[in-house]
């Protein structure tokens, strides 16, 4: 029987370990290109792991671009100030001749006391879920990382894979560990390094991450062999302040995607009012 739970602190390791080749008979990391991994080979998939997913960034700026403006008007304020030039002609300033008769903004953030805020996002996707809805998810997991930051506070996230041998839900939950668990913590991001979206989107949004390089993890540790298919996706351990697991089975509308953002954002406390 399998039951191990691997940790890794940081990318740096976990991608040491993870392109280590193995003796597994089943590796479906090393399969040829195809479209459910993202279109990547191994050896491809190796090198945007260490470089970044540069393309993923434009569907995570989609969902930025949609955000921001809600963090924004949280996080900044302005005060009306007189120039030269501005948005606006102040009437009686300009009839007195006076040159400074453009009323401008001046914009201060808001000193809010930042928190440090734990994010688990779990990647164990069934093999039904479509590359599409992975990248979404992902996108849509980076803005909420990206906001919550916006908005002053800190993230430490951490790419959770978790999977069981067995189908059932209790199985599935973490219940009976020693019949067949694998699961691997990664810290993607720790709360005083800066966020590399760039890492984030490869990590978090495609496909490859799983489907390739956590497969390896598998096949290094025995698991391939053992669990039929890699096994079936499973709960996190631990969860963290927020923990994102297999929230969509589908694709949604991007309407939708945002306003879960917004909601995981309030339930942080990151107060969304413009009053």
């Amino acid at each position: 029987m399998i039951n191990k739970h691997l940790t890794f602190e940081d990318l740096h390791s976990f991608w040491r370990h993870a392109m280590k080749d193995s003796r597994a008979y089943t590796k479906s990391s090393r399969n040829p290109r195809d479209q459910w991994s993202g279109g990547l080979t191994w050896e491809e998939a190796k090198q945007m792991a260490l470089k970044g997913w540069r393309e993923g960034l434009r569907e995570i700026e989609k969902f930025q671009a949609r955000i921001t403006p809600f963090i924004a008007e949280k996080v900044l304020r302005y005060q009306q100030t007189y120039a030269v030039s501005g948005y606006n002609v102040d009437v009686g300033t300009y009839l007195a001749n006076d040159p400074e008769c453009f009323i401008s903004r001046i914009y201060e953030e808001r000193n809010y006391p930042g928190k440090i805020f734990t994010i688990v996002c779990s990647i164990s996707f069934s093999a039904a879920i479509s590359t599409t809805t992975i990248i979404q998810r992902g996108a849509m997991i980076c803005a909420l990382i990206d906001a919550i930051e916006y908005a002053g506070h800190r993230a430490e996230v951490i790419c959770n894979w978790a999977v069981s041998r067995e189908q059932t839900s209790y199985y599935r939950q973490g219940n009976l560990k020693n019949y067949g668990w694998l699961e691997v913590d990664v810290t993607i991001k720790k709360a005083d390094q800066p966020l590399e979206m760039i890492e984030l989107a490869f990590c978090l949004a495609h496909p490859s991450m799983l489907r390739r390089i956590m497969f390896s993890i598998a096949e290094i540790e025995g698991w391939s062999d053992f669990a039929h298919a890699y096994g079936y996706p499973a709960t996190a351990t631990t969860k963290g302040d927020i923990y994102i697991q297999e929230v969509f089975s589908g694709e949604v509308s991007d309407d939708r995607a945002i306003d879960w953002v917004l909601e995981e954002l309030e339930k942080l406390g990151v107060d969304l009012s413009t009053t």
